[in-house]
């Protein structure tokens, strides 16, 4: 997806995709005539994201007060969601977000993302490995690289970048 143009769904009152621009073919597959919370939620993994069965209704019955812009990690790059009602259907928008992106050399894996992802929750070094079915040493390694990229001493300061940089919602 471009960074400049944002991916554009427009969804019908019952949530079904009526249409999309390219930036979405792209980011979705062809989705024309799929239900848009299907669609969308399954771009991220995210706690936050308002896509559920009922989202284009609870919007267009709220109105232009429930508009509100949802963060997400997608790929581990920070991106804006913003769904509008507009004349019985919902207008939902996907761009990169404005602010700091990583660097090259800030960039992390996946796996180094999921470290991340349970450091952020305070889980223990222990409870991480077990979750991911790997070693302690080897969670203690991911996190140590983690920190050398990001340049921070402590997993607090590593934890505060990986917000700042748009690795963890």
């Amino acid at each position: 997806m471009s960074a400049t143009i944002p991916a554009v769904l427009l969804v019908d009152r019952e949530g079904m995709i009526a249409s999309q621009n390219l930036a979405a073919q792209v980011l979705v597959g062809r989705a024309k005539g799929r239900m848009c919370w299907q669609t969308v939620g399954t771009l991220a993994t995210c706690p936050h994201l308002p896509c559920a069965v009922d989202c284009v209704q609870r919007l267009l019955g709220r109105g232009l007060e429930g508009v509100q812009p949802t963060y997400v990690t997608i790929a581990g790059q920070r991106h804006e969601m913003t769904c509008v009602p507009a004349d019985n259907h919902v207008v939902c928008t996907l761009r990169h977000a404005t602010g700091k992106t990583p660097d090259g050399w800030e960039a992390l894996t996946r796996r180094e993302r999921e470290v991340l992802g349970h450091l952020a929750c305070g889980d223990t070094t222990t409870s991480i490995a077990n979750s991911l079915g790997v070693s302690e040493a080897t969670v203690r390694t991911h996190v140590e690289k983690m920190r050398l990229k990001l340049g921070v001493a402590t997993r607090a300061a590593l934890v505060a970048k990986g917000f700042q940089l748009g690795y963890l919602d």
